[in-house]
């Protein structure tokens, strides 16, 4: 399985045209770099990934959970899932009871501070119309 879902999307148009190596494209330019670690690293990643893509497409898969995934709805829950499964960074436990304490007092204040503008333009509404004594 791919690291992520762009990942596996690119590396579906990668697969059907040839990718254009980080030396050739120096060369293309007319600069002479020496290719870094990083660019290595990523060439031979991607080409791993185009393979395991290859390979996927290969074979028929015909469970129900693979035909489920074609579909457009299948592939509209199979991404959310893959989303809220491995790209969203969920806050701890500390983080979220701190976060609701702070959303509690807030709208406490606000609610307190809500309440004393209230009082105070319903006493000034009476003021103005004479009918509070």
């Amino acid at each position: 399985m791919a690291k992520n879902m762009t990942d596996r999307r690119k590396n579906v148009s990668r697969s059907q045209v040839t990718e254009v190596k980080p030396q050739e494209r120096a060369q293309a330019t007319g600069k002479t770099t020496r290719t870094s670690a990083r660019e290595e690293r990523r060439e031979s990643a991607t080409t791993k990934s185009a393979n395991k893509t290859a390979a996927r497409r290969t074979s028929k898969g015909s469970s129900l959970f693979a035909r489920a995934r074609n579909n457009q709805i299948g592939r509209f829950v199979y991404d959310a899932y893959y989303e809220l499964r491995y790209k969203v960074t969920w806050p701890t436990f500390e983080e979220a009871r701190n976060m609701t304490i702070m959303v509690v007092i807030i709208s406490a204040i606000l609610g307190a501070l809500l309440s004393l503008v209230d009082f105070g333009l319903y006493h000034l509404f009476l003021l103005i119309i004479g009918g509070g004594k």
